[in-house]
């Protein structure tokens, strides 16, 4: 069933009305029938099915069939080094599809490109979580410095940060945080302050992997406790 973003979710019955960008996706490229029922989601971790009733000034009118539903997953912090702009985009794109909750991109020693594309990277998250079925978008912060980063960490988190150099640990458990370089990595300076503020340094193997590469990769050891049992959204 087709997802779509909504500004808020109501009582089964109710209805609403989606934004001019999901309403033009919606009527215009997927091509929803009158009729036809769909999952919105807002964003925050509620979901529930609606149909399409109409539209009104262009936009989509649904009428909500459910109660809402919520999905909320256990909280994973990703860390990455502001790196090239197409690589950053993948790296949102695949974070959203392998659970982390929040994004924060971080200015280092090595990080080639500059600027702050939010909200650039706040759609290609709330698209990359209507297409793999996630009720929530993951936070997606503004650049900051590394200290300022770690510093705004909750201190509840179990802490990784990886290197080529480190020896190979037992993957994290949620709630957790991952922190990984651009292209060229960290410098010793930045490893040094992480593993200062908690972080233990872990190796995703014996090559050197790309930035988005290595991001999936440390994503995908937390999504998979230490039994092998895939980590699933918890329901309440």
């Amino acid at each position: 069933m087709r997802r779509f973003l909504a500004p808020e979710l109501g009582a089964a019955g109710q209805e609403l009305m989606l934004d001019p960008a999901e309403s033009h996706h919606l009527l215009r490229v997927t091509g929803i029938a009158p009729g036809e029922a769909v999952v919105l989601f807002d964003g925050r971790g509620r979901q529930a099915r609606a149909e399409l009733v109409g539209t009104r000034s262009g936009r989509a009118v649904l009428r909500q069939l459910d109660e809402v539903e919520l999905v909320r997953l256990p909280p994973l912090v990703l860390l990455v080094g502001v790196g090239k702009h197409p690589a950053m985009d993948t790296i949102v794109r695949m974070a959203t599809e392998l659970g982390a909750t929040t994004i924060q991109p971080v200015l280092v020693e090595r990080s080639v490109a500059r600027g702050d594309r939010g909200p650039r990277w706040r759609r290609i998250a709330a698209g990359a979580a209507a297409q793999c079925g996630r009720a929530d978008v993951p936070d997606v912060r503004p650049v900051v410095g590394l200290t300022r980063a770690l510093a705004d960490l909750p201190a509840d988190l179990e802490r990784r940060v990886y290197t080529p150099s480190a020896h190979r640990q037992a993957p994290p458990s949620t709630p957790c945080a991952l922190l990984l370089g651009p292209e060229g990595g960290l410098s010793p300076g930045e490893l040094s302050e992480a593993t200062a503020a908690g972080f233990v340094a872990d190796s995703l193997g014996p090559t050197v992997l790309r930035a988005d590469t290595a991001v999936a990769a440390a994503l995908a050891r937390v999504c998979r406790d230490a039994g092998g049992a895939t980590r699933r959204a918890t329901q309440s």
